[in-house]
């Protein structure tokens, strides 16, 4: 058995915030369905934040509901696409510090004060 769940009408046709995905989450599941199927057809934006909490988590779904997304919009299926396509980029963060082993709290608030230049 499915559920089809119309999002717009559950959030808004607006999707704004990476916390609806959270409520979109526990809604599907106390469906008790084993299959559901996200229908956007009544959405009319969503910002990327939205679109890449709701592809980590609803797309890349690791549950044992089968989630499905249908019906979206042209320009939001943009988003998606560049959500997905920078998923799996490797990271390049380089870090360029120095560690301060302080021994008393004076030597604490030396290296504090050389902060505030």
């Amino acid at each position: 058995m499915y559920k089809t769940i119309d999002i717009a009408t559950l959030l808004k046709p607006d999707l704004m915030s990476r916390f609806a995905v959270a409520d979109l989450l526990l809604y599907i599941h106390n469906t008790g369905s084993e299959s559901v199927v996200v229908d956007f057809a009544g959405v009319k934006f969503a910002t990327r934040s939205f679109v890449d909490e709701y592809y980590n988590v609803i797309m890349k779904n690791q549950s044992s509901i089968k989630i499905e997304t249908i019906n979206i919009p042209e320009d939001i299926q943009v988003i998606f696409d560049v959500v997905q396509r920078t998923q799996h980029k490797e990271k390049d963060i380089k870090l360029d510090a120095t560690v301060v082993k302080c021994k008393t709290f004076a030597d604490v608030q030396r290296v504090f004060g050389t902060l505030l230049l």
